[in-house]
């Protein structure tokens, strides 16, 4: 935030990650520590992995699934608890109570056998974040979403995935986006903050949808304005599309 309180300062977050000091060998020791596990723990082998595959369209696996299936060799456990990080993953809390019922269910023979060797063992870390100031500011709502254009992969991870995943509530950066006069963009931002997909596809998504929202706005504001208005309107949307389409050429075309 700027000093006066009203603007919207970007951040980017870097995370410190060291062992936890647990190690699963079968289905009944993963779920013994999930239980006991710390939320940096259930953070970083869960919500912080797309980060580590930014430019992935798709959400990558969650580490205790893909262990699951590629070393344990359960399939479709493995499907059951990739479900449970993605659609119960809104707070520590709630993704702690999914995969416990995932391996709760499964009888208990089957959670003891499979056992892998030593040097195939899960092993939990933890991940301490360190927010890390950008320095880019946005004074009103347009202005936050072409700051966002230009973000690197952490700072949308931060605001949408990591942020609104430790407190709990929606994004802060969709709040402030609603209290300065841009429900819509708030509205995208909470929606495509829990959808579940990769960065690349969260960022294409927003912006994609703010620019429709405001060539709506605009084509409804035409109706009702008069033919100088309809021109200066037109100019300003030519103007517009050109500047977009500069800056998609200057970067690769990623927007």
């Amino acid at each position: 935030m700027t000093s006066d309180g009203q603007g919207f300062e970007l951040k980017s977050v870097a995370h410190l990650v060291r062992p936890a000091g647990a190690r699963a060998r079968n289905l009944e020791s993963l779920r013994l520590w999930i239980a006991e596990a710390t939320t940096a723990t259930l953070f970083y082998h869960t919500v912080q992995c797309p980060l580590r595959h930014p430019t992935s369209a798709e959400l990558p696996p969650d580490d205790l699934s893909a262990w699951v299936h590629g070393v344990v060799q359960d399939r479709e456990t493995a499907e059951r608890i990739s479900f449970a990080v993605q659609s119960r993953a809104g707070s520590a809390a709630d993704l702690r109570e999914a995969l416990l019922e995932v391996l709760g269910s499964i009888p208990d023979k089957d959670r003891f056998s499979r056992a892998v060797p030593p040097e195939s063992e899960f092993v939990f870390l933890a991940a301490e974040s360190v927010p890390i100031p950008t320095g880019v500011c946005a004074d009103d709502p347009e202005a936050l979403v072409e700051c966002l254009a230009q973000a690197e992969p952490g700072v949308w991870f931060y605001h949408l995935l990591e942020e609104p995943w430790y407190v709990a509530g929606p994004p802060a950066i969709a709040r402030w986006a609603r209290e300065h006069g841009d429900p819509s963009l708030a509205k995208v931002l909470e929606e495509e903050a829990r959808a579940g997909r990769g960065l690349a596809e969260l960022r294409r998504r927003v912006l994609k949808r703010w620019r429709q929202g405001r060539l709506r706005a605009r084509v409804a504001a035409a109706t009702r304005a008069s033919e100088g208005e309809r021109r200066e309107a037109a100019h300003e949307a030519v103007v517009g599309l050109v500047r977009r389409m500069k800056r998609t050429d200057e970067d690769g075309g990623r927007e």
